[in-house]
């Protein structure tokens, strides 16, 4: 059992923290969307940054564990997520428009689901392209 924890921690790590800033994004955007009359767009670009910081904070020392310390490496790190990220934003924004403009969904159900199918994108994004191969673009003395 701790051998299969051990391969599968990231994901469990992920899954754990990424299913904490869905909720603070979901709960956000409907603090600001019902409570206080946001436009649910503008909720849920509000709702989105918020959870995208907390989001990087938590990927890089509690799930995939980066050794990056330097405030240049850090910097480094947070711009490609940032930037990996920027789609997914698109994507998020995308979804909510389908959903709420085109489907007619009740907009929290929406942001449910835009949830869902963006957290799974952005944990092979992270993986794959964010706090693995950051380290190869940065100079050597930079590494260690």
């Amino acid at each position: 059992m701790k051998k299969f924890y051990q391969k599968y921690h990231a994901f469990f790590s992920y899954t754990f923290f990424g299913t904490l800033a869905s909720t603070i994004n979901v709960l956000l955007f409907y603090l600001l969307e019902t409570k206080l009359a946001f436009n649910y767009l503008l909720a849920n670009c509000i709702a989105y940054l918020v959870a995208l910081i907390f989001t990087f904070i938590t990927n890089k020392y509690l799930v995939f564990d980066s050794k990056h310390a330097s405030l240049s490496q850090s910097f480094k790190e947070f711009c490609s997520f940032c930037n990996v990220r920027f789609f997914s934003f698109l994507l998020d924004i995308g979804l909510m428009f389908t959903g709420v403009q085109l489907l007619s969904l009740y907009k929290t159900f929406a942001k449910i689901i835009d949830q869902v199918i963006c957290g799974i994108l952005n944990y092979f994004f992270s993986k794959w392209f964010i706090f693995k191969t950051t380290a190869k673009f940065l100079p050597d003395e930079e590494k260690n």
